[in-house]
C-alpha cells in the first residue's frame, strides 16, 4: 500500500546554542522586535538591519542591546552570519534574503514565508532553565498559542526555581557520586521529592533542604547489586 506524504513540512527540532554567533535581523517592526528579543535572550551577537524601529527597538538600540545598521538591506549584511531573520514588510526583499542565505548556507527565518528558510521558531513557555515549545509546523499559530496558554498554566515559574537549585547540586552530585546508576537514582529522588511543591508555596529554603537532605543521605544508603542505591530508602 503506497503511503501519501504529509502535506505540510516536517521540521527536525533542536536546540541551538548561539551564545556569541552573529546573528542578523532585517526589519524594524514588531515582528522583528520579538525576534531579536528572542536571540538577544540567548545572547547571540545581534545586529539590526532598518531604515526605521519601533520606539521599543529605538530604546534597546540606545542601551546598546544591538548593532543597528540604519539604511536598507544590503546583501553584505549576510557575511559572516549564523543565523539571518527575513523580517521586513517587503516581500520581494524577503525573498532575496532567503535566496542569498540559500547560497551562501546560512541558517535563515523568513517571517512571511516560512517555507523560503530553513526554520521556524515554535512559541515557547520559558520557565527559567525550563523550555517547553510548541510547533504545528507553521500550520496553525493560533492552535500553538492556545496549547502554550494550557502549558502556562500547568507549569508555574516553581519549575524554574527547582531546576536552578538543581543546577547548584548537580556538581557536588557528579563530584561525590561515580556510578551513573548512583547519580541517576538521586536525580529522580529529586524529581519527586515536595522540592517543586515546597517552592509552589513560597518555601525556598524548605525546598533547598529537601534537595540537600537527599544528597546528605545518599552517601548512607545500603547499595542494591550492580551498585544502585536502594530504593527502599528514596523518599516519597
Amino acid at each position: 500500500m503506497k503511503v501519501e506524504e504529509p502535506v505540510y513540512q516536517r521540521y527536525f527540532q533542536i536546540c541551538l546554542n548561539i551564545i556569541g554567533k552573529p546573528c542578523v535581523v532585517i526589519g524594524g517592526g514588531d515582528v522583528a522586535r520579538r525576534k531579536a528579543a528572542s536571540l538577544i535572550e540567548s545572547k547571540a551577537d545581534v545586529t539590526l538591519v532598518s531604515p526605521k524601529l519601533d520606539p521599543v527597538l529605538e530604546y534597546m538600540a540606545f542601551q546598546k542591546e544591538f548593532v543597528w545598521k540604519q539604511r536598507e538591506f544590503q546583501p553584505k549584511d549576510l557575511d559572516g552570519v549564523f543565523i539571518a531573520v527575513a523580517a521586513t514588510d517587503q516581500r520581494e526583499v524577503n525573498e532575496k534574503i532567503a535566496n542569498l542565505c540559500r547560497e551562501k548556507g546560512i541558517l535563515c527565518n523568513v517571517v512571511d514565508a516560512p517555507d523560503e528558510g530553513t526554520f521556524i521558531t515554535p512559541t515557547a513557555v520559558d520557565r527559567g532553565p525550563l523550555s517547553i515549545s510548541v510547533s504545528t509546523s507553521g500550520i496553525s499559530p493560533a492552535l500553538a498559542s492556545s496549547i502554550r496558554q494550557e502549558i502556562e498554566m500547568a507549569y508555574g515559574e516553581e519549575y524554574g526555581r527547582f531546576l536552578e537549585l538543581m543546577a547548584m547540586l548537580r556538581p557536588k552530585v557528579l563530584a561525590e557520586f561515580s556510578s551513573p546508576q548512583q547519580r541517576h537514582l538521586i536525580f529522580e529522588r529529586m524529581v519527586s521529592s515536595r522540592a517543586i511543591s515546597l517552592l509552589r508555596n513560597g518555601m525556598n529554603d524548605e525546598a533547598h533542604k529537601e534537595l540537600e537532605d537527599i544528597v546528605r543521605e545518599a552517601k548512607f544508603d545500603s547499595f542494591a547489586p550492580g551498585g544502585a542505591l536502594s530504593a527502599g530508602n528514596s523518599k516519597e
